[in-house]
């Protein structure tokens, strides 16, 4: 996911089509999420009945629209394939966005249908989502690179879902998608891509997969010590041992706000004001600004439950509906990345590589 986009000129900061756009994209993640939540409490995903339904719903909620995510961004890292013939503009980025909710469901379906049940559920969101980061997000594409668009889908999609199986079939089980919203974050700010500029891929990657490690172990580490985080719980699986957020799901609520906002707003923004700033202070206070809203969102949400929130599950369905509008609408639809625009010190709009 890249925070620029190569244009014609790079242009000034302009407040009211960043409001216009910030307003759409949360316009759009609280009405879809309304109605997501209406259909999934009428025909639940999974094998619900009676109470269980008002007790998952969100899970069903969650697994859709991120499943629907992970399509609409391998369409976009693969050039737009398969729609990438629709010469009309506005017809694919519909077509692309429409597509990737219908596959959504059917992939959330799936998992019950290849009778996995909920528990492969984060699993396999957490390994896809991982896989697609490693090669595409922080690995710019580098194993395809020179594949034309269909042969860039299928083996990024067999790659994956190969990958995929084997992590599943470990000890490991899954890679915990903790550090996805610190990705999202230093990718939309270019802190990931000017700490690692001039590297080589794959080793650019590694090295931002291993910042972004870091990242999580520190974030365990306070959380645990403020009392969101019990790093003695079983964990996720025999292979990992972190421990696991606190029963009250309040840690978990940070995490949802954080990805619907930490890509979202920087790139909305074009990352003002701390563009200002030269790297790498203007991308780290842009990184601790975006984190700590993400705290004080959270926890003004947990204070809403009961009143705005009928409970916790409709708190975290809300929460994490924003990092589909977030990211998918930027990709396929240009808001916010169809501009170009330079950083304090930057020479060529959306790279670090000509910058010592």
């Amino acid at each position: 996911m890249s925070a620029n986009v190569m244009g014609p000129e790079v242009i000034k900061y302009g407040p009211s089509e960043a409001l216009r756009n910030i307003f759409i994209i949360y316009s759009l993640t609280i009405l879809s999420c309304y109605i997501i939540n209406l259909i999934v409490l009428r025909w639940p995903i999974g094998p619900w009945v009676g109470t269980q339904i008002q007790d998952n719903f969100w899970l069903d909620n969650v697994t859709w629209q991120v499943l629907s995510l992970w399509w609409a961004i391998l369409f976009v890292v693969s050039d737009g394939f398969p729609f990438n013939t629709i010469n009309n503009t506005t017809n694919r980025q519909v077509i692309t966005l429409a597509s990737s909710w219908v596959l959504g469901l059917l992939s959330a379906k799936a998992i019950y249908w290849f009778g996995l049940g909920a528990n492969w559920i984060f699993p396999i969101v957490g390994n896809i989502f991982f896989l697609l980061a490693f090669f595409s997000f922080a690995g710019e594409n580098w194993i395809v690179a020179t594949l034309n668009p269909s042969r860039k889908f299928f083996v990024l999609l067999v790659l994956i879902l190969g990958l995929t199986y084997v992590i599943c079939s470990t000890s490991m089980r899954w890679v915990p998608a903790w550090w996805f919203p610190f990705l999202e974050v230093g990718s939309a700010t270019t802190l990931l891509p000017y700490l690692t500029r001039g590297m080589e891929q794959p080793g650019k990657a590694v090295t931002q997969m291993a910042i972004l490690f870091s990242i999580v172990l520190f974030c365990i580490s306070t959380s645990s010590a403020l009392g969101f985080w019990d790093i003695k719980h079983a964990g996720v699986s025999a292979f990992w041992h972190m421990g696991y957020f606190t029963s009250n799901n309040q840690w978990l609520l940070f995490f949802m706000v954080g990805c619907g906002i930490n890509y979202g707003l920087p790139i909305l923004t074009q990352n003002w004001p701390f563009r200002l700033i030269k790297m790498p202070y203007g991308g780290i206070i842009a990184c601790l600004f975006y984190v700590s809203l993400s705290i004080v969102i959270a926890s003004l949400m947990v204070k809403l439950i009961g009143s705005l929130f009928p409970n916790m599950n409709y708190a975290l369905t809300y929460a994490y509906m924003g990092v589909n509008w977030s990211i998918t609408i930027p990709l396929i639809f240009g808001l916010g990345t169809s501009k170009s625009y330079l950083w304090n010190g930057q020479v060529t709009p959306g790279s670090w590589d000509d910058v010592p």
